[in-house]
């Protein structure tokens, strides 16, 4: 039988956890995580194992979980660290899945960013590695296809799709470009899952970022040849409900998150009476990442995926008015 793949994970005490968790279900043996200081280690130690059955270990440091012989690692630091990190996973030969966005630093140019994500999309591609970006909402694309052809649409290439997605903006809260940085990424995720790897059409953004809100327009022309109209508007609502909406051409979907019967954290979409359950879109990804760790399939999206939304985000991010 073959042993189950020892995985890690580089800063789990925000989206990191989750991503331990679904290592842990996916059949993975979570021998660890890396924070920065010894009291935060221990917090998140103890925080792990009220999540799932955590028997791994706190490193403080990624090289010093790395040196722990792992097969597989998620990259859930900092952002500005995202870069890094990666490209120690690929020097010590370890297949990585990175949580979006794939790169960014405020300190550095847009064009040393989509340099750096070109570099460690090389990286692990020459390393000859598994290499995914943690864009979840791209599983959305089946169930929103199931959901329109019960309905007797066809949203295979749709025209039109727009995106709402609200959150809390953690702990910190999120002003202005950090709402966009947040969550833009999951929407553009959508569209390019659709769409396919191809280019925005020159001209045809459009941009505002506010305070509390973000909202872009744009056409997008996709690996087919087709052209989908884009538009996508993100929020941090800090209380009251959280509007998370999904229209494709004429159909608006609304999903949300929850427990099945057997208390299994799953996604649910909604269009009219008609309800999908899906897996949580998480799972869906690092499941699919660890798959292609093992040979089998590709990962939900790839790192060449993950540049091309980061492409996307920065360019509707340099036009926005302010």
């Amino acid at each position: 039988m073959t042993r189950p793949l020892r995985a890690g994970v580089i800063g789990a005490s925000g989206i990191g956890k989750h991503h331990a968790k679904w290592l842990h279900q996916v059949g993975c043996e979570v021998v660890g995580f890396a924070g920065t200081r010894e009291d935060s280690v221990a917090a998140t130690e103890e925080a792990l194992r009220g999540v799932f059955d955590f028997q791994g270990k706190g490193f403080v440091g990624a090289e010093a979980l790395l040196d722990a012989g792992l097969d597989v690692v998620s990259v859930c630091s900092p952002m500005p660290h995202h870069y890094g990190h990666v490209m120690l996973a690929a020097e010590r030969r370890v297949h990585v899945m990175c949580e979006k966005p794939l790169v960014f630093d405020e300190a550095k140019a847009f064009s040393r960013l989509i340099a750096e994500g070109e570099e460690i999309a090389l990286a692990v591609d020459d390393a000859d590695l598994a290499g995914a970006v943690n864009t979840q909402y791209a599983a959305a694309a089946e169930p929103i296809r199931e959901l329109c052809a019960a309905a007797g649409g066809d949203a295979s290439v749709p025209r039109y799709v727009f995106m709402q997605m609200e959150s809390r903006g953690g702990k910190q809260g999120a002003e202005h470009d950090k709402i966009w940085l947040d969550l833009a990424s999951h929407p553009l995720s959508v569209i390019l899952a659709f769409a396919g790897r191809g280019m925005l059409v020159a001209g045809s953004e459009e941009a505002v970022v506010e305070k509390s809100r973000c909202e872009a327009r744009f056409r997008y022309l996709g690996r087919d040849g087709r052209e989908i109209e884009g538009h996508v508007l993100v929020r941090n609502v800090p209380e009251g409900p959280l509007t998370r909406r999904i229209t494709v051409d004429d159909a608006t979907i609304t999903y949300e998150g929850r427990n099945d019967g057997n208390g299994v954290f799953r996604t649910y979409l909604k269009l009219g009476d008609a309800e999908v359950q899906a897996e949580d879109f998480v799972k869906t990804s690092v499941g699919r990442f660890v798959a292609a760790a093992q040979g089998h399939g590709r990962p939900l999206a790839t790192l060449a995926d993950g540049l091309e939304n980061l492409r996307l985000q920065l360019r509707l991010l340099e036009v926005a008015q302010r």
